[in-house]
């Protein structure tokens, strides 16, 4: 890290092309649940019903982001901002950041974002979208998830831009 960085905030907006895929994956989900709906049988009925539910919410989230140009992700003096997915938990201090590193989880790479406590930065969410991060707590293990399928650059520079900004701020 130089002397000279420049700290100021940086703003990561979704890949156009990135979120359209999400819709298209989603509208998959959605259609494959409606079909599993017109089943006489009644798991698939159930498993179809959540399928439609879950994947509609995803639908509707990634809809919003191909029509709302907002940031995804703000890094900046105070933190990080997290709007990166429908389970984004908004400000982040850097203070309240223990470590930043890549993981895996089921097959997907994201940023995982450890906290001294979870639990606050989860309180200050909206309670819908609190509702929908506590359902995923066993995807995130105790970490903020920031997942690539919203950001419009490459994971390992997101990283690496959340490690320079932390270690300059986090005192």
């Amino acid at each position: 890290m130089s002397e000279n960085e420049d700290f100021s905030e940086t703003l990561i907006y979704p890949a156009r092309w990135r979120v359209l895929v999400n819709v298209v994956l989603y509208g998959a989900f959605v259609f494959t649940g409606l079909a599993l709906i017109a089943t006489p049988d009644q798991i698939p009925r159930l498993v179809g019903a959540a399928v439609v539910v879950y994947f509609g919410i995803l639908e509707l989230y990634a809809l919003w982001r191909l029509a709302v140009r907002a940031p995804s992700l703000v890094i900046g003096p105070e933190g990080v901002y997290d709007n990166a997915s429908i389970t984004g938990v908004g400000g982040i201090h850097w203070h309240e950041i223990t470590g930043i590193a890549q993981k895996k989880n089921y097959l997907v790479r994201h940023i995982a974002i450890e906290l001294r406590d979870r639990e606050a930065v989860i309180e200050r969410v909206p309670v819908p979208r609190q509702w929908l991060v506590r359902l995923l707590d066993f995807i995130s293990q105790a970490s903020v998830n920031i997942s690539p399928g919203f950001l419009g650059r490459d994971l390992n520079d997101v990283e690496a831009l959340l490690q320079r900004y932390h270690e300059h701020y986090r005192k």
